[in-house]
């Protein structure tokens, strides 16, 4: 099955007025791109730029905010440049020639070197006449260049190539599959569900499957209709699409559902036709396979307690019908599950709580919004403060009757 190429991540620190964002200028060859003014403090918030290094693959390069700022929102500032180090792949850490004192510097290469990040120095010249002679800090490659002249582009760039070292962890969206057959993607639509396209993760895996000459089949169920136990239309034609799919020569590989159709789809596919969610792939994909600790974590459910504070964490922003999944339908199913009242949060977006010793368990969407790295960082925390994390699709797949968490795990073991 075909990888999907990630965006590796640069995160370009220091100092406030050392020439970060002029270094993110340079690196990507657009002069405009950051604003730069000798006013410190000027980059208030990281920058994104995207850009392509050949030989290396697509980047995605931040540009944060200084990190000496001694004021309420100096620190503000310092924690995204802290979490912008901590979602990287590779820090570069800028320092003017010029100062004398190191000790931030230091400890931000502590810090990198705590989230196991790469990091390589660039001593950025104010006066081009004056050059650094220092060639390594703490034994790590150093860079001395002129980053308001473009003339240096090509010679960053080759510092990068030279000794960026890519981390090998692409992992396959759907692995075991053949190059042929098909696959059947059950893709329910409520009022919830954008139009004119699909949601990423049903859209990254017909890419997938089409690049491989598997053929996607997509069908499209009424839920509503399925779960009246007095219409069986929806489920005859279910079954009748798995049946002339399974009788061709090539034959059916899998089917993926959406995690708020186990319920009916667990049922009706015959226990000799693999099965999992859209859901269960991205906590595969998202965590780089970090199935277990996710799936270990859904059973977490059977010892809560009256008053448990859980966190439902969503990655991204929309507007809200009143089914909605993360703030109706699962804290319904675990309270009903469990019989008591517990205490719920709600996460949406980019930011992501601090403190998470106060929760009992952590129930996260697909992640298919924000970066792998991102996502990967999330669960390490969580692993850190020895808090339960799980992801929709497993958590759904477990409160489902039999052994329903086993069965869709098993085509990513």
């Amino acid at each position: 099955m075909a990888k999907r190429t990630e965006r590796s991540i640069i995160a370009i620190i220091g100092r406030t007025n050392v020439g970060k964002s002029s270094l993110l200028n340079l690196l990507s060859g657009q002069k405009e791109y950051a604003i730069i003014d000798e006013t410190p403090g000027t980059t208030a918030d990281t920058v994104t730029c995207l850009m392509e290094i050949h030989g290396l693959g697509p980047f995605k390069i931040l540009d944060t905010a200084g990190v000496n700022e001694n004021t309420e929102l100096g620190e503000k500032k310092k924690k995204k440049t802290h979490e912008a180090m901590a979602e990287s792949n590779l820090v570069l850490l800028v320092l003017n020639t010029e100062q004398k004192d190191i000790s931030i510097e230091l400890e931000l290469i502590e810090r990198a070197k705590k989230h196991k990040k790469q990091v390589l120095i660039i001593l950025n010249n104010f006066c081009e006449q004056k050059q650094e002679s220092r060639k390594e800090i703490r034994n790590i490659p150093c860079l001395s260049l002129y980053a308001n002249d473009t003339k240096y582009h090509s010679k960053l760039i080759e510092f990068i190539k030279k000794y960026f070292q890519s981390e090998s962890r692409n992992i396959d969206l759907i692995p075991s599959l053949k190059n042929t057959g098909f696959v059947l993607l059950v893709v329910p639509m409520d009022e919830e569900t954008p139009t004119h396209r699909l949601l990423r993760p049903q859209d990254m895996t017909i890419e997938r499957l089409l690049r491989n000459y598997i053929t996607p089949v997509l069908f499209r169920p009424d839920l509503s209709k399925a779960r009246d136990p007095k219409d069986t239309s929806e489920k005859n034609k279910f079954q009748d699409l798995i049946k002339k799919l399974s009788q061709t020569p090539e034959g059916l590989q899998l089917v993926i559902t959406d995690s708020q159709a186990f319920d009916l789809i667990a049922d009706w596919t015959p226990e000799a036709t693999p099965l999992t969610s859209f859901s269960v792939m991205m906590a595969n994909y998202m965590s780089y396979g970090n199935l277990e600790f996710l799936f270990e974590s859904a059973k977490v459910l059977d010892t809560l307690k009256k008053g448990d504070r859980i966190l439902i964490a969503e990655s991204c922003n929309h507007d809200r019908k009143c089914n909605d999944i993360g703030t109706v339908q699962i804290p319904k199913i675990i309270e009903e599950k469990i019989g008591a009242k517990l205490n719920f949060e709600f996460n949406f977006g980019r930011p992501f709580p601090d403190d998470l010793e106060k929760y009992k368990l952590i129930i996260h969407c697909g992640g298919c919004m924000i970066d792998r790295q991102r996502f990967a960082l999330r669960i390490e925390k969580a692993q850190e403060a020895g808090i339960p994390f799980t992801n929709y699709g497993l958590f759904l797949a477990y409160t489902q009757k039999g052994k329903l968490l086993e069965r869709v795990i098993k085509p990513f073991l």
